[in-house]
Parts: structure tokens; C-alpha cells; sequence
């Protein structure tokens, strides 16, 4: 095929890119594949919770919807965030019109797709995946011939055949993390539940553990475990005096700026400082990390083989 088509959604808006190295009237066998597409129309809706923040959008949540719409060439690729607060700001600040999951899925039914898989960037199946992603999802569960949901990213623990998507995200971790840490801790900040445990984390800790890697993780949502009171006693029981702030979250955006990394004494930075640790800060999200979109167009692809 000459060229690939992609097309992400928001709201009611619709952009559409042509990489082609001919015209579309004048190949046969693009025409011929628009006929198949339009015979059985596939989607995939990129389910993420959304942001704010311009680059970080662009550097990590569109780097994801990009890497799947060249990785599935005859799916229509769609964008939807679950955050209502972060819809709204945009809208009213910027004239972003990004739709909500019920919304595009509403569309997609009334466009007559065949076939849709939801990918969620979602790293855990926390509160809001279950509540915003499954939930949703379960509306429209005979309102397509296929509708399937790729996994998040820490889902599966290797049990009963399934693969062990700790030990998947774990290496994928670390081709970010600096090769030669030294007496360097790295202190990963997830983001947690508020209202249900979430216990990937704690997962997750076990696996850097397992391997002796430098490395604790705590979660932004105090209510949750680890939280960072968790963290230091691990830090101090390790007699740690040097940490590397990382996000283990898809995008680098407010609570990376401000909780993890912001100048108020309440961030995380600040409070090391005020314990004596030296920081340093890496403000990158997981879906800048190429490996990270490696895990996520395998989601894609067992949801579709229907794994």
C-alpha cells in the first residue's frame, strides 16, 4: 500500500492525513482497500486521561495514538479522554474539543463501525479505568459485531498463560533509567486511587526488588499505597541520600510539574530537599518511552486476537 490513512477524532472534528507517495485516484490498490474498509469498518478508540498540557498531549498521548495508527493501517484511529476536568479546560481555554469515551463510542454506533477495540493508556485498572473505561464500554456491548478493550499496561502477573506485564514494563522502565546508578536511588511517582487500593504498585515494587534495582515507587494519591511516607522509610532503611524523581505516568504533566517536580513545599522534590537528599528530576512521561508504545500496539494486538 502506497500510503496510510489516520484519523483522529476530537469531538465532532476530524483531521485526516495522507502519507502517500501517489494519489489515491490513481492507485487501484488503494481504492480497492477503501472498498474493503468501507464494506467492514474498524476502529480503535485511544482511551487516555487526557491533559492539558500542549507538549506533553503531543509527546506522549498523540506519540501512542500515532505508533498504533501506523502499527494497524485498516483501523480509523479515534481520540478520547476520560478526564472531564481536563475536556473542559480545554475547550474553554484553547478551542481543543476532545470527546469523552460514551461520546465517540456514540458516534462510531451511528457511523456504522463493525469493529472497535478501546485502547486505554490507563497504566493500572484503577478507579478510573474501571469506572470511566469498563463501565462505559458495557453500554455498547451489543452495539457493534466486535467491540474489544486492550488491557493497561500493569494488568497481567504471569499466571494461568497470560504474560507478565510487570516484567514487560519493568524492561521497558528501564531503557530510561540511567545505566550506571551508583549510590542514585530512582523514586517513581505513580498516581493511585482515591477511593479503592490500587495494589500494581505495590507489584511493581516487588519486581524492582526481585532484581535488586535502585528503585521505589509511591503513589500521589496520599490515601494510597505507597504513598510517599512509604517511599522515605524506604529510602532510610536503605541509608539512601541521593534519588532521581521519575513519573510512572503516561504523561508528564500536572502532577509530574507540580506535584512531583514544582517549586511548592508540598512537591515531592522540595520535601526530599527539606529531609536532606540531594534531587535531580526527569520530567518525561512513560508514553515518550518507545518501548512503553511497544507495549501498548500489543494490546492492541491480543485485544484484537481477543486475548
Amino acid at each position: 500500500m502506497d500510503g496510510f490513512l489516520f484519523k483522529v477524532v476530537m469531538s465532532t472534528l476530524v483531521t485526516i492525513s495522507l502519507f502517500a507517495g501517489s494519489s489515491l485516484v490513481s492507485s487501484p490498490i488503494l481504492s480497492a482497500a477503501s472498498i474493503e474498509k468501507e464494506q467492514s469498518k474498524k476502529a480503535i478508540i485511544v482511551v487516555s486521561f487526557g491533559t492539558t498540557f500542549a507538549e506533553a498531549r503531543k509527546s506522549c498521548i498523540e506519540s501512542v495514538e500515532n505508533r498504533i495508527g501506523e502499527t494497524f493501517p485498516d483501523y480509523d484511529v479515534f481520540r478520547a479522554f476520560t478526564s472531564k476536568i481536563v475536556i473542559k479546560r480545554l475547550a474553554e481555554r484553547d478551542q481543543i474539543y476532545v470527546s469523552d469515551l460514551e461520546t465517540v463510542l456514540t458516534k462510531l454506533q451511528a457511523e456504522g463501525y463493525d469493529e472497535v477495540i478501546i485502547q486505554t493508556t490507563h497504566l493500572t485498572p484503577g478507579e478510573e479505568y474501571d469506572k470511566k473505561v469498563l463501565a462505559t464500554v458495557e453500554k455498547f456491548s451489543s452495539s457493534f459485531a466486535k467491540i474489544a478493550i486492550g488491557r493497561p499496561v500493569l494488568y497481567y502477573n504471569g499466571t494461568n498463560d497470560k504474560p507478565n506485564d510487570f516484567a514487560i514494563a519493568l524492561e521497558a522502565l528501564k531503557k530510561q533509567i540511567p545505566g550506571q546508578l551508583e549510590d542514585k536511588t530512582v523514586v517513581f511517582m505513580g498516581h493511585g486511587s482515591p477511593h479503592q487500593h490500587n495494589p500494581a504498585y505495590q507489584s511493581m515494587q516487588e519486581h524492582f526488588d526481585a532484581i535488586g534495582l535502585q528503585a521505589a515507587v509511591g503513589v500521589v494519591e496520599e490515601s494510597d499505597h505507597p504513598n510517599l511516607e512509604d517511599v522515605l522509610r524506604i529510602l532510610e532503611e536503605r541509608n539512601v541520600k541521593k534519588v532521581i524523581l521519575m513519573p510512572m505516568m503516561v504523561v508528564a504533566g500536572d502532577h509530574a510539574n507540580n506535584d512531583m517536580a514544582g517549586d511548592d513545599k508540598d512537591s515531592w522534590k522540595n520535601q526530599f530537599i527539606a529531609k536532606g537528599y540531594e534531587v535531580e528530576t526527569y520530567l518525561h512521561g512513560l508514553g515518550e518511552n518507545k518501548a512503553f508504545q511497544d507495549i501498548y500496539v500489543q494490546h492492541v494486538r491480543d485485544a484484537i486476537k481477543g486475548l
